[in-house]
């Protein structure tokens, strides 16, 4: 068996995997064989010749194709023993053959991490919204409602539909975030770091549908529930690969927990009320730097990657204010977040209204350093949002889950789009 030549002319077709963040060629993608034997096949006839440019693709005991491509992605190690055994044959060429049994094959692969490839992914497009912010901020709460305020509302409010891509997603979204917190009524669980969990590198994936434009297009988005204490220095996001993804970002998140704001966790009283938190102007710079560093940005050059902050759990922000200090820190009844949005369109008004409201109210709270440094985006805006609805008891939800707000953020970020 001899290793076919390389011979993929590139087509200008880019991609940016969802899983491992690497800007790929498509013209330049590995292909999985859909045959049952061929990978056995392959490692018992490398074995028996000791082709050593195939070796390294063959266990040491000659009886399994490997991986070193995915093991890397899962940190194994590619000669060890936890190393990732391919299921199916992997064509590590453009050829569009299977090099065991030549039928033609189907199925691409990234190269860099051999995760799957979305059939149309080069025409379609795909769009990686990261959603970042300090441990505690309600990460997962977000996404979780998001997703199945996305899936039952906001896409049939704008003629769409929201599907998810592979039945991973399927059921992690179901075992980890639905189930528990539709159906149980609980808090989930902290979100574990990306170098503990191979869970927190699964993105969860899905298709945007859109029936509305001349054209129906479709989107791939990416969501990734990133644990806090991935984003406290800039060597730590290095460290953990996350840099990639955040620079490669057709949007950013980021979201702010207001009851972890010294300014308002000292005058506000409500239940179950967390310490003061990291400095959100921190992070939110070293999220800056990595971008910067990574798109070689001069320092008088703005991010070009949209931005929306958004205050978390921000229903408490509404209730009657106790005292002259309280008063401080919560919304007025007459406040813009108050005035729904207008049913299936871009509500421009309505957000630019709740922008200057919320910029003067996070200055008020958070100061000039961090609106300096939102303001290094070229876009970017302002939101209050709540998943939950209400004040959890516990690690209970007695009421469930009644969301507020929380698709603004993504409908701003698809009209960047131009959807």
């Amino acid at each position: 068996m001899r290793k076919q030549k390389e011979t993929a002319v590139s087509t200008g077709k880019e991609y940016i995997c969802p899983y491992c963040f690497a800007r790929i060629d498509m013209a330049k993608v590995h292909y999985l064989c859909s045959g049952q034997t061929c990978a056995k096949t392959f490692a018992s006839t490398v074995a028996s010749t000791r082709n050593a440019d195939l070796m390294k693709y063959v266990s040491k005991d000659g009886q399994n194709e490997i991986d070193p491509e995915k093991s890397l992605y899962y940190n194994k190690e590619p000669n060890g023993q936890d190393v990732v055994i391919a299921k199916q044959h992997i064509i590590r060429n453009s050829s569009g053959l299977c090099d065991v049994c030549k039928r033609p094959v189907y199925t691409r692969v990234c190269p860099v991490c051999h995760n799957l490839i979305p059939p149309g992914a080069e025409d379609e497009g795909n769009k990686i919204f990261v959603i970042l912010g300090p441990k505690g901020v309600g990460k997962s709460h977000y996404i979780a409602v998001l997703i199945n305020q996305l899936k039952n509302f906001v896409s049939k409010e704008f003629n769409g539909v929201l599907n998810a891509a592979t039945d991973n997603t399927t059921l992690k979204y179901r075992d980890m975030y639905y189930r528990r917190l539709f159906e149980e009524k609980r808090k989930l669980l902290p979100t574990r770091s990306f170098d503990v969990s191979d869970d927190s590198r699964e993105p969860l994936i899905y298709y945007l549908r859109m029936f509305d434009a001349k054209e129906p297009k479709v989107f791939t988005f990416a969501f990734f529930d990133t644990a806090g204490e991935d984003l406290v220095s800039t060597n730590t996001i290095m460290a953990r690969n996350i840099d990639a993804f955040i620079s490669n970002a057709a949007g950013i998140v980021y979201l702010v927990d207001p009851l972890q704001i010294r300014y308002i966790n000292q005058r506000i009283h409500v239940d179950n009320k967390p310490p003061v938190g990291p400095d959100v102007s921190d992070m939110l710079n070293n999220i800056c730097q990595i971008i910067r560093s990574n798109k070689k940005l001069k320092a008088s050059e703005r991010i070009d990657i949209p931005l929306a902050v958004c205050l978390t759990k921000s229903d408490v922000l509404f209730k009657s204010p106790e005292n002259e200090e309280e008063d401080k820190v919560l919304f007025d009844p007459s406040s813009s977040l108050l005035i729904p949005r207008e049913h299936g369109k871009f509500d421009e008004e309505n957000f630019d209204q709740i922008d200057a409201e919320l910029e003067e109210y996070i200055h008020r709270c958070l100061g000039d350093n961090f609106i300096q440094i939102v303001n290094g985006f070229k876009e970017h805006c302002y939101f209050a949002v709540s998943a939950l609805g209400c004040n959890p008891t516990g690690n209970s939800l007695p009421r469930g889950v009644s969301p507020m707000r929380v698709e603004d953020p993504f409908i701003w970020l698809l009209n960047r789009e131009g959807q």
